[in-house]
């Protein structure tokens, strides 16, 4: 009888937990103190959690292509926003973001450029707010 009670009380435990879900402040990853910036056309735009991406082909003056992924906000924060429908999958975007720690043609968006000139700002940044990451 120990032993059911016991498997028992184990099993309840495992069921009441919540799964743990790790966060990471974007410092770590970025280099919130630069910006860079690229024109290039949206070759896909990714609606996933934790974070949306966009991607990104430039074309460099010396005809090579270069592919960026950047990354932004949640699903959840584009949806509140109203900001889900206006990427347009083949269209030239101006992109500002903070670059990645590791020199990866990756980044965290800041802003878009779209091609009718409406800038969309994806990321407001105020160092001495702790939620702002």
């Amino acid at each position: 009888m120990k032993r059911l009670s016991a498997f028992a009380f184990l099993i309840a435990g495992l069921l009441m937990t919540q799964p743990a879900v790790a966060h990471h402040a974007i410092q770590a990853e970025y280099d919130m103190g630069k910006t860079g910036a690229f024109t290039g056309t949206m070759t896909r735009f990714a609606m996933i959690n934790p974070h949306c991406r966009w991607f990104f082909e430039e074309t460099k003056a010396d005809g090579t292509k270069v592919t960026w992924e950047m990354s932004g906000a949640g699903p959840q924060a584009l949806r509140a926003a109203g900001l889900v429908r206006i990427f347009q999958i083949g269209s030239v975007y101006e992109v500002t973001f903070a670059p990645a720690k590791n020199g990866a043609n990756v980044g965290r968006v800041r802003t878009m450029k779209s091609p009718d000139g409406k800038v969309i700002t994806l990321f407001h940044e105020d160092p001495t707010d702790p939620l702002n990451n």
